[in-house]
């Protein structure tokens, strides 16, 4: 059986390492990626399946390409590229400035669009199976108070899916994204741990906990799969039913 080369940017910690594990488990062989050196990530995965670190920085075209360029050395071929480094670097609208919107956006869509183009390349005309998959978010269905670079940004990746999957499809390249809702990660730790927030956010989503890392591995995977096979152009949120509610008439309980 021949098995699937999946890349997945920022995929150290986080959404990335678990869409990594996940991707490791199902028996694809795996190029992971940080801006940063990588220490434990690749030895914990490289015990699951054959798995590569590449070092690269996203946020830029030359480090996209770089990031697409050795993990088609380090496998031979690539299947599937998973976008995924990001930052949500936001604050108050009235203390907004170019570098921070410079900052969200060159990572969140410049690089998901320019890893998209270079891994677009590497496919051959033959290929079967080929798919990109970018991580968006619930952001870019609602927004969130203070959050206007993110928000933002993440509601430019669900056009980008959108129109990727049109531009790609008659190549058989298919296109999709995941939006997370609440996720607990090393980034959103601090935030949760404040006072009441867990409580708070909990009786808000309608299956009631905070989503882990783990919630969102498989349903990459699936998309990856032949079992996704007529799905493209689509964002498939994985929020726990927080974008199917609106706002509740009940007291809080």
């Amino acid at each position: 059986m021949v098995r699937p080369c999946v890349c997945v940017t920022g995929s150290t910690h986080g959404i990335g390492f678990a869409i990594a594990k996940a991707f490791a488990k199902s028996g694809a062989r795996i190029v992971i990626n940080s801006h940063e050196a990588d220490t434990t990530a690749a030895r914990e995965l490289g015990a699951l399946t054959e798995c590569h670190f590449v070092q690269a920085d996203l946020s830029n075209v030359e480090g996209a390409n770089h990031f697409i360029e050795q993990a088609h050395q380090r496998l031979g071929s690539l299947d599937t590229l998973v976008n995924n480094a990001g930052t949500f670097t936001d604050g108050d609208f009235g203390t907004l400035d170019a570098q921070m919107f410079d900052r969200a956006f060159d990572l969140n869509v410049k690089g998901y669009l320019f890893a998209a183009q270079a891994f677009a390349a590497k496919v051959s005309g033959d290929q079967q199976g080929a798919s990109i998959i970018c991580i968006g978010s619930t952001n870019s269905l609602a927004a969130e108070k203070n959050s206007v670079i993110y928000d933002s940004t993440k509601g430019a990746i669900l056009m980008m899916v959108r129109s990727l999957a049109v531009s790609l499809a008659e190549r058989g390249i298919r296109v999709n994204g995941i939006g997370p809702g609440i996720v607990e990660t090393p980034l959103t730790q601090a935030g949760l741990d404040q006072g009441d927030t867990r409580k708070v956010l909990r009786r808000q989503i309608p299956l009631g906990r905070i989503g882990q890392p783990d919630d969102i591995g498989p349903t990459a995977v699936f998309l990856a799969s032949e079992a996704a096979d007529y799905i493209t152009g689509q964002m498939l949120y994985v929020d726990g039913g927080i974008s199917a509610q609106q706002m509740s008439w009940d007291a809080p309980g």
